[in-house]
This record gives structure tokens, sequence and C-alpha cells, in this order.
């Protein structure tokens, strides 16, 4: 059964696509150990979601994975006022596509955040220190927030630009 942090490794192994890593590079990045990213990827690849022999994203089915699944799997419901980074419709891209107002705002809790907003629980614990160094991954984190919390014309925006960041060649 995936786990919430499985998304994560496997959205950064995507972001690498050509370029080669190890697992402790990875694990580095993401502020995990190298065992719980092996293990991350095993569970994608038992799931469809990774091919581990070539060392590949099964794109398609991730996407079709996060729009469709995501937010059932692994929902999300905005919590308190809290201090903390963007996320969401809150943050680029979507921040660019939809009008929303400050007291609309996600975030992901974090002491050093920049705006207030209602919490947001990230998919793994360290995604708010792991957005801050890698801005690809963390627009691809916020996308997937804005299906798992948004309405549904968020959710259709947040679709049609993961899909055009993961099917893109």
């Amino acid at each position: 059964m995936l786990r919430s942090q499985d998304i994560v490794v496997l959205l950064k192994v995507h972001n690498q696509r050509g370029a080669s890593w190890t697992y402790k590079e990875l694990a580095d990045s993401l502020h995990i150990s190298a065992s719980e990213v092996h293990t991350a990827l095993k569970r994608c690849s038992a799931s469809g979601l990774y091919d581990g022999a070539a060392r590949r994203v099964e794109r398609e089915p991730l996407l079709e994975f996060l729009i469709h699944g995501i937010k059932y799997v692994f929902y999300a419901q905005p919590g308190r006022l809290s201090r903390g980074m963007p996320t969401a419709h809150s943050s680029a891209p979507l921040s660019g596509l939809l009008a929303h107002t400050a007291d609309e705002a996600y975030v992901w809790p974090d002491a050093a955040g920049t705006i207030r907003g209602q919490a947001i629980e990230p998919l793994y614990k360290s995604v708010p220190q792991v957005a801050k160094t890698d801005p690809q991954l963390y627009e691809l984190l916020s996308l997937i927030d804005g299906i798992r919390v948004g309405r549904a014309r968020e959710r259709r925006i947040a679709s049609q630009e993961l899909e055009q960041r993961l099917l893109a060649a």
C-alpha cells in the first residue's frame, strides 16, 4: 500500500529524468533515509507507478492517480490559521491563474513561513523544507494540493498544469 512520502519520492525521481541518481542523493535532497527512498520506490513499482528495472516513473499512471485518486487516498482538510509556506492556489503556478484573497490562503505550517493562511498538512513532514531548495518539486506539490483541497475549477486547472509538467518530454 502506498504511503504519502512515496508520491514525494516519485516526483523527485521524475524531476531527475535523464540524470543519474543514487538512493542516498535522493534521500539527502528529501530529508529522509536512503532505506525509505528504496522502500518507497519498491511500493511504487508494485503499484505500477514506477518501473524499477528502467528506473523510470510511469508518467501516465502517476498522472491518473494524482488527478483521480490522491484527494481520496491522501485527503487534506484546511485547518487552523498558521504561518507557513503558500501551497495550492496560494503559490505558483496556480496563484497566477486563479484570483483569491489573502484570507483564502493555504499554507504548509512552517515557522519561517512568509504568509498566514489555513494550514494544509503536507504529503510528508519534510515537504516545506524540501520545497525551499527545489522550486520544480515545490510547484508539483502545490499543484497536487490544489487537487487535494481545491474546488472543481481549481482542481481542473491544477490537473491541466500537472499534466503539462508530468507528460512533457
